[in-house]
């Protein structure tokens, strides 16, 4: 993944306007929403007979922007081999594309939708609710909640990015650290490797999305303890000067006050940090799970871990913050809604999640879903992930974005702003988007 695609990725997650994500009141406690494990035995005891020889040929149509798993695509077609899939991936515009068709209503089955996008399709009636089918039940509860509108769900993010530190083992062993799953820990491993005479990270300013992640991996910790809270930010009834949100950017100023970042990082752009962290500069890099591209397995120069931000205090949760920019939806109008739904539970076995996270090289939320062996790393990022409260960010609303990032690099620069007066900024920019 290049680094446009970071930085495109990030910028959609902090400027695009929020969506309902909620799902009742239930907690994402990172296992399935059935409160099962791997598959749903009701999703596989429902699934109709592969046969199709009593069937007309069907082409089942499905847009994307990123390439879909050719083998997954085959196995289902050698399942169903009435049906044909054509694969639509558009690489520009996608928005507009997809938009345009919508309007004039085409000839479409399944898209893959932004979630902000989500909210305006329901209520256009554009979008298949699919609130009572049972492969729900083998998806990360916080995938669901992102693809659910007014309690009735109509898709769901198939693959994920995780908020994560990545960090070097080499240090941490000769050190004798262990993995901070606590703030205090995190405190604590850093102050023991400054005092080893090494930085404990580095993270760079010139590239203003890759400073949020110690301050924005709190949107995981928000969310499980009110699923709408962005929902109620973006309508006003909830206000970034409450005081539940006093310490947003506490944990980045924290860490910049205690020197804690290496010196004179600050200028450097996202591409030079991470130079930085492989020559082994700094002991830890906070990004974003796409940056395991950064490090293949014929790296050589130390072994790479990553772990979730624990943002959490003593006591507290872990919360994993995950970000999705996809969302696999049925059209209403298709016509072929029941090929539609074989498709949707298709893909929500665990065995066919595993084909599509290998062939993709990516992580996927069906539980158990994700290849433990796509990456080095997978294995162990996706245990933690999975034995902790993982939710999905919806994103924040379009004004957001220039307001905030400066207030990162001022935090950054140690020019010691106001945090309560950054949070007025905050919520004046939130105002601007109120409807």
């Amino acid at each position: 993944m290049k680094h446009s695609r970071f930085s495109a990725l990030l910028l959609l997650v902090l400027a695009v306007s929020v969506i309902v994500s909620a799902c009742g009141g239930n907690k994402n406690t990172g296992a399935p929403a059935s409160g099962g494990s791997g598959a749903s035995p009701s999703a596989s005891e429902s699934k109709p007979a592969p046969s199709g020889e009593d069937k007309q040929p069907v082409t089942l149509k499905i847009s994307s922007w990123n390439p879909l798993s050719q083998k997954v695509l085959e196995k289902f077609e050698e399942q169903y081999p009435y049906i044909t899939v054509e694969p639509d991936q558009i690489a520009d515009q996608y928005r507009e594309v997809i938009r345009t068709r919508i309007v004039s209503k085409a000839d479409m089955d399944i898209v893959w939708m932004f979630p902000n996008q989500m909210r305006e399709y329901v209520d256009q009636n554009v979008l298949m609710d699919m609130s009572g089918e049972a492969w729900k039940g083998n998806y990360l509860e916080s995938a669901v909640q992102l693809g659910t509108v007014d309690g009735k769900t109509y898709g769901v993010p198939y693959n994920y990015y995780a908020v994560v530190v990545f960090y070097n083992r080499d240090i941490f062993q000769n050190l004798g650290l262990n993995v901070p799953t606590t703030w205090e820990e995190l405190l604590d491993v850093s102050e023991k490797i400054k005092a080893s005479g090494l930085a404990p990270f580095v993270t760079g300013g010139k590239d203003a999305w890759a400073t949020q992640f110690m301050s924005s991996g709190q949107f995981g910790a928000y969310q499980h303890k009110d699923p709408l809270v962005f929902e109620k930010l973006a309508s006003g009834e909830k206000k970034w000067t409450d005081p539940e949100f006093a310490d947003f950017f506490g944990p980045l100023s924290e860490l910049a006050d205690k020197g804690y970042f290496l010196e004179n990082s600050v200028g450097l752009g996202n591409a030079q940090v991470v130079q930085v962290f492989k020559e082994g500069k700094a002991a830890m890099y906070p990004m974003g799970s796409w940056a395991l591209d950064e490090f293949p397995a014929d790296f050589k120069e130390f072994e790479v871990g990553a772990f979730p931000i624990p943002l959490n205090k003593a006591g507290d949760p872990l919360v994993v913050n995950l970000i999705s920019d996809n969302i696999f939806t049925g059209i209403s109008w298709s016509k072929h809604p029941e090929e539609v739904k074989l498709f949707m539970d298709f893909i929500a076995q665990p065995e066919t999640a595993k084909l599509w996270s290998e062939d993709t090289k990516s992580a996927v939320t069906v539980v158990g879903g994700t290849s433990p062996t796509y990456h080095p790393i997978a294995e162990e990022l996706t245990k933690s992930i999975e034995s902790n409260i993982s939710t999905i960010f919806p994103s924040l609303t379009p004004s957001m974005e220039p307001a905030y990032f400066p207030m990162l690099q001022q935090i950054l620069l140690k020019q010691k702003p106001d945090l309560a007066k950054l949070m007025e900024e905050m919520q004046k920019a939130q105002e601007k988007d109120y409807k």
